[in-house]
């Protein structure tokens, strides 16, 4: 039997509000795009520090 490879379940994320990143120590910015796990994304977003990256927001961004 041979075993499936999982797809990568990271989503892209834009940052709403500054936060840092408990593992890295890492400050992430307003309007960056971040790439987060599920499991990671689920209390920034309850939160209000990231909101799942979309296109529309993107070219709503740019406007």
């Amino acid at each position: 039997m041979s075993t499936k490879k999982l797809s990568n379940p990271r989503q892209s994320y834009t940052v709403l509000s500054p936060y840092q990143c408990p593992n890295h120590k890492h400050w992430h910015q307003k309007g960056a795009t971040v790439k987060l796990l599920p499991s990671e994304a689920e209390f920034l977003n309850l939160s209000g520090k990231v909101v799942l990256a979309t296109t529309a927001e993107k070219l709503k961004g740019d406007a």
